[in-house]
């Protein structure tokens, strides 16, 4: 009997879909037919729905037509619910009322209803002339809303189902983003007219008094900068109009110039955070619909039963107390007996992997803070941990935070999130293909996803070239993405640098970090001083750096660990190779947030997080995290994120601002042989003007020439050159020979 219920509990979904199926079909077959009136049949089958819906009746059979299309085609998919329902009928009702306003005004109320019912056999005929307006319906509808709220409100109605069925269809994001577009819209257009007004040119007028003088007209410009606004590092716009080139001279002119500023010109002076917007979440893989399915349950009490017993048989006393399903890995609570050693636990983990037929499986013994040992089994079905689900469960109290990022969910289904100013550096190792680089994904999307260029820098130092070449152009680089290890070393140099001239500033306006500092200029601003952002220095592959200069990568990051943190300045390291000589105890001392993908041996688990463990793990994003503070590590699922989301943020950020580089790093042969100072101005080099004489008293020019004379760098020359063609003292290059001297000695 109860074999014969459960088949008809079977048959009952089975049964009800397919009478769905059959009602879709014959709906789309008799509303085709009345459509486009075929034969006989379908002049009557016309006539009887434009009865029912008036002049507008074709806009029934369609929304017919699509809905029971929709619930063919997507059926399992979920598409067609109440809401969808909901929304095709709000519709439908404002397209009625609204073409049942359009009958005599002088009738109201129910004789409305009256005069369509009189006319009934009117619409039936052949050649039927007299108008339908909203059909039965509409006519039943607007002899109520006529009298109760009039014809104005009933065209108020509507508008506002039409709007209901907006918001039944569409999420309540998309709204909230068509806002926020808006507004932002006219903030832009604001911000542009008080730009417009900021900078008044006025007409300059010059006599020239000599004829033999030439005198180039500049623009008085009245108003101030914006103070975010970056200066190109290779153009002194201040000193360019003053260069004499060697150009035909001019007779006695009065030359009246009008300046005018365009739209170009505005837009790339305004780079404030106002007019840069977050990218959307919509940018993110959505979350598929979740599969009920009970697999990783039955496995996990099966497995809790057969744990049990496999301890049982090497006499081994112990319960079952609690049981955490995760997203990846199933953790079995055991408590054995008082007389029972936790060693003689770890002791069977190979006889327990073989029992089980598991992959792998990780002993916790005991667990911190409990009187349990831990036993962690990998699910039979894993599931991915997504960016988006992630995003937007941030706590409100962490959502101010602008060095949070997210990493992951914990055997629980528990959130992580990683407030990078409290850690205040992160080490993290893993072997190839463990997930590593995605991590690493997952750390930048997300200061894209939360913050503006002007709140949090990025320095990428990518050794093996490939892993941040989506981030190129993304606008919060501080300098460009570094893939040559010597280059990455004077790097770390400027950033020490940088960190030593913040703890200047801090020390004149008597602050004890950035916090406090940006607090301070946000309550008393100062035209002298700027709110400064993070810094986050990110490097993919440190034992490459370790390989070419060792003793400067090393006695840089141990200045930076050391520190960096009040400065606002913080640092993530990566590497697949965790041996002593790249992860050294300095290093290790200085970062103690540590994160542990799958390693090859014991060996390497110790090295970074100085227990084993690490050994264990599966893979594909299976890390063990070490918090500063926390006694042991915590197992995570890390999130997984695709390169096709990763391209979509990054050219959104890209097409709304371009980077802007810092100067030093741009130019980081200044900080070679461990010089206290690098050049931040081309012009500030104490070479400059060397250079400059001696070109205009050999009258030759070119990068070479430079480099032999003065024993500096090709980057370094070659900059020199592009500043000197750019102040008018020396001439284009012209392929083979050589660049032309506009200045002479008498000049």
């Amino acid at each position: 009997m109860a074999k014969a219920k459960k088949k008809k509990k079977k048959q009952e979904p089975k049964d009800q879909e397919l009478y769905m199926y059959i009602i879709s079909t014959a709906l789309i077959v008799v509303l085709c037919i009345a459509l486009f009136k075929f034969g006989i049949v379908g002049l009557f089958l016309n006539n009887v729905v434009r009865y029912l819906f008036g002049d507008f009746y074709y806009a029934a059979c369609i929304i017919g037509i699509v809905l029971a299309t929709i619930i063919l085609t997507h059926k399992k998919k979920g598409v067609v619910n109440a809401k969808t329902i909901i929304a095709a009928l709000c519709i439908l009702f404002a397209i009625l009322l609204w073409s049942a306003t359009l009958v005599d005004p002088t009738i109201q109320g129910f004789d409305i209803l009256k005069t369509f019912v009189e006319n009934t056999p009117n619409y039936f005929k052949e050649t039927a002339t007299i108008p339908a307006y909203g059909g039965f319906f509409g006519a039943f509808l607007y002899s109520m809303t006529s009298v109760l709220i009039a014809k104005e409100g009933t065209w108020i109605l509507s508008i506002a189902l039409v709007i209901l069925a907006l918001i039944l269809i569409l999420s309540l994001d998309s709204f909230k983003e068509a806002i926020a577009s808006i507004k932002n819209f006219f903030e832009l257009k604001n911000q542009w007219r008080e730009d417009e007004e900021e900078y008044e040119y006025v007409e300059v007028e010059e006599k020239i008094e000599e004829e033999d003088e030439e005198i180039f007209p500049q623009p008085k410009m009245i108003g101030k900068l914006d103070p975010k606004q970056k200066k190109s590092i290779f153009v002194d716009v201040e000193k360019k109009g003053n260069v004499v080139e060697n150009k035909p001279q001019e007779k006695k002119v009065t030359t009246t110039t009008n300046y005018e500023i365009t739209p170009t010109q505005v837009e790339k002076q305004m780079r404030s955070g106002k007019s840069y917007r977050l990218p959307p979440l919509s940018l993110l893989q959505p979350i598929g619909p979740k599969q009920r399915s009970n697999l990783n349950q039955v496995a996990a009490t099966e497995k809790g039963q057969r744990l049990i017993e496999i301890l049982g048989n090497f006499d081994i006393d112990a319960e079952l107390i609690a049981t955490h399903i995760g997203p990846a890995v199933t953790k079995f609570e055991v408590k054995p007996e008082s007389n029972v050693k936790v060693s003689k636990i770890n002791s069977v983990s190979d006889n327990i992997k073989m029992e089980l037929a598991a992959r792998d499986i990780r002993i916790e013994a005991p667990i911190p803070g409990r009187n349990a040992v831990g036993i962690e089994i990998p699910n039979v079905e894993p599931t991915a941990v997504r960016m988006i689900e992630l995003i937007k469960s941030v706590p409100n109290e962490l959502k101010d935070v602008k060095t949070l990022f997210v990493l992951g969910k914990d055997l629980m289904g528990k959130p992580v999130y990683c407030n990078l100013h409290k850690m205040p550096h992160l080490l993290i190792a893993g072997a190839t293909g463990s997930g590593k680089s995605v991590c690493m994904n997952t750390i930048i999307t997300s200061f894209l996803l939360r913050t503006t260029p002007d709140e949090v820098k990025l320095l990428l130092i990518d050794p093996k070239k490939v892993e941040f070449t989506p981030y190129q152009k993304i606008p919060h680089l501080i300098g460009p993405v570094i893939s040559d290890a010597a280059e990455a070393a004077r790097a770390l140099k400027v950033v020490v640098l940088m960190m030593e001239e913040r703890y200047e500033i801090f020390s004149k306006t008597q602050v004890r970090n950035i916090d406090s500092y940006n607090e301070k200029i946000k309550n008393f601003p100062d035209e002298k001083l700027q709110a400064m952002p993070y810094v986050v220095v990110i490097i993919d592959e440190l034992a490459d750096l370790m390989a070419i200069a060792g003793k400067e990568v090393e006695l840089s990051i141990q200045r930076i660990t050391q520190l960096a943190r009040a400065a606002g300045i913080h640092l993530i390291v990566a590497t697949q190779r965790p041996s002593t000589d790249v992860i050294t105890g300095i290093i290790k001392a200085n970062i103690p947030s540590r994160i542990a993908f799958s390693v090859s041996s014991g060996i390497d688990s110790r090295t970074i997080l100085d227990h084993i463990g690490a050994e264990r793990l599966l893979g594909n994003g299976d890390m063990l995290y070490l918090p500063i503070g926390e006694p042991s590590a915590i197992r995570l699922q890390g999130v997984y994120v695709t390169d096709d989301e990763v391209h979509k943020i990054s050219e959104y950020c890209s097409s709304q601002d371009i980077p802007h580089y810092e100067d030093a790093f741009i130019r980081l042969e200044g900080v070679d042989n461990n010089e206290s100072t690098s050049v931040l101005k081309i012009e500030d080099d104490p070479m400059y003007d060397e250079v400059k004489e001696y070109v205009i008293d050999v009258q030759k020019a070119s990068t070479s020439l430079l480099q032999r004379r003065f024993g500096i760098g090709y980057n370094r020359a070659a900059r020199m050159i592009d500043l000197l063609e750019e102040r008018g003292i020396i001439g284009p290059a012209q392929g083979s020979k050589p660049r032309d001297v506009y200045m002479k000695k008498e000049d």
